[in-house]
């Protein structure tokens, strides 16, 4: 309805401009050439956070659970989030490698939330996070880059400071008087600091 691929992306339009001009070949496609960028950055979100966030001992597990939750639902919202302010052509989100490197960047700012948060949160409370987080992160990204013109190489003030301080925001709004007497719980052992060795 809202959705659909953009020029280089779906596969059918491609072939149908490829012949009607003979020089065009595959290796043209923006496709082609960041494929292996968002291959990196999707292992990224989903291994990398998964195994990093195993580094206390009590929620090794689920935080690899929890992870997969997040980015999974983080990842579809971000893309519509982003495409309705970066990518509306014609009343509709175009989809591209672009745009799902983009939204995995913006999972990647959650995730960083979620280290924040985690095990102070159900389920639920996370998912209600990632809508809030992925809608602000869209309004934020396109205030700085679109409308200030800011150059944030690396994604420092958009995807990292912006998680961090949200993620602190979220904690602060969670806190509980009688929580410093599960501190022990939010302790690393050995196999949980190797685990988390791994998402480094």
């Amino acid at each position: 309805l809202l959705v659909e691929y953009n020029d280089e992306t779906d596969a059918k339009l491609w072939n149908e401009n490829r012949t009607h001009s003979a020089t065009r070949n595959d290796h043209e496609n923006e496709f082609y050439y960041r494929y292996p960028s968002f291959q990196d950055v999707h292992v990224m979100i989903f291994v990398g956070f998964g195994f990093l966030m195993t580094f206390l001992q009590r929620y090794g597990f689920s935080s690899v659970g929890f992870n997969f939750l997040i980015a999974a639902f983080s990842l579809q919202w971000a893309t519509l989030m982003q495409g309705f302010f970066h990518g509306m052509h014609h009343g509709k989100i175009h989809v591209g490698v672009t745009s799902m490197i983009n939204a995995d960047f913006c999972t990647g700012s959650v995730l960083i939330s979620f280290g924040a948060v985690l095990g102070k949160t159900s389920p639920v409370q996370l998912l209600v996070m990632a809508i809030f987080e992925v809608t602000l992160f869209a309004v934020n990204e396109f205030i700085l880059l679109s409308i200030l013109g800011a150059n944030d190489a690396g994604g420092s003030m958009t995807i990292h400071t912006f998680g961090a301080y949200f993620g602190l925001v979220v904690t602060r709004v969670l806190y509980r008087p009688n929580l410093d007497k599960s501190k022990h719980k939010n302790s690393s052992v050995y196999h949980s600091d190797l685990f988390a060795m791994i998402g480094t």
